[in-house]
């Protein structure tokens, strides 16, 4: 069920029939949308959200009606049919002022955070859930300002979520996923940045590197290796009851927009035009890779799914949908 708001999304429609899915149109916001699902649903997997972080500034109930009272619509809907719920959630529920605290060196291509500094610190000023080498766990500080107001729309649904999962003895598992990618994906400036650093090199489309001069780095998950988690889930749900896994590319899966850049002109032969705003954005982190030790322990579960071979799909599938992209990416809306 979608509500298809998002431009782009009607065409994975003719994908999920011809693999059999079946597609009601519908938002998580209205209780009467889903008396229009089948009878006989067993599993709910909640991926429902307005997903930007930037345009949730100018319109807050918009982010929090959609990303947290729409999960609440979905969670009373999974108690009603009693049956057990993935919720995707995002790392954006992390204070990212503390965050942007960690100590962090530079290279000419990327911000690192600074192990030497971090190991010289007094035990007592280290945050807690922060590892220089494996990343941000689960344990990391949600307390405070500065997650975005789409991150306080997930943070409250993913908190709902693990109240549910106690208060009703609700099997619930919550994902806090890093940068998801992977062929489908329509990029826009505002959300899912590697594959519009895809689109915006084959078709000739500005970009923009916003604070940290382009060097700031996130981990790449690709969807290959989110739907075999979300197997694995599926298969041991019924033991788990609001359990939370940080979930992402981790350090090997990593890039910054500079090397992205780099990356899409060396597999294109393309160039976009690139400008430089020196401030930030709001609640913007210069560095954030995944912490999996948690999840790998629990489910067995690594991303197999490498930043060459995913950065690859995408092009591939770039290239086998140009005309209906291309279309896509002139339109203004």
């Amino acid at each position: 069920m979608d509500n298809l708001v998002r431009r782009g999304s009607e065409g994975n429609i003719a994908t999920l029939r011809k693999r059999g899915v079946e597609f009601v149109h519908g938002d998580v916001r209205n209780p009467e949308d889903f008396a229009n699902l089948p009878a006989g649903i067993e599993f709910v997997c909640d991926a429902s959200a307005h997903p930007s972080v930037v345009t949730g500034y100018a319109n807050p109930f918009y982010d929090l009606s959609n990303n947290a009272f729409g999960v609440v619509r979905v969670l009373e809907f999974a108690r009603a049919q009693r049956c057990p719920l993935i919720f995707f959630s995002s790392n954006r529920v992390y204070n990212a002022d503390l965050m942007a605290a960690l100590p962090r060196r530079e290279s000419e291509s990327r911000l690192l955070w600074d192990a030497a500094a971090w190991e010289n610190m007094a035990p007592a000023k280290r945050a807690a859930g922060f590892d220089p080498a494996a990343g941000i766990s689960e344990d990391f500080s949600v307390d405070g300002g500065q997650h975005s107001i789409y991150g306080l729309s997930k943070l409250m649904a993913d908190l709902a979520c693990q109240e549910y999962a106690r208060a009703y003895d609700m099997p619930v598992v919550v994902n806090r996923f890093g940068v998801i990618s992977g062929a489908g994906q329509f990029g826009k400036t505002e959300q899912g940045w590697l594959a519009w650093w895809a689109l915006a090199h084959w078709f000739g489309l500005p970009l923009k590197y916003i604070g940290w001069k382009g060097k700031q780095v996130r981990d790449i998950l690709f969807v290959d290796d989110v739907c075999a988690l979300a197997d694995l889930q599926v298969r041991q749900i019924e033991r788990l009851r609001g359990e939370v896994f940080n979930v992402g590319g981790g350090p090997a899966n990593s890039l910054s927009l500079r090397e992205a850049t780099a990356e899409m002109q060396k597999r294109t032969g393309r160039s976009a035009a690139v400008a430089e705003e020196p401030a930030p954005r709001k609640a913007d982190v210069p560095v954030y890779f995944t912490d999996n030790r948690k999840v790998e322990k629990f489910f067995g579960w690594k991303p197999r799914t490498s930043l060459d071979a995913g950065i690859e799909q995408v092009l591939v599938w770039i290239r086998e949908n140009e005309r209906e992209l291309r279309a896509l990416c002139d339109s203004p809306a």
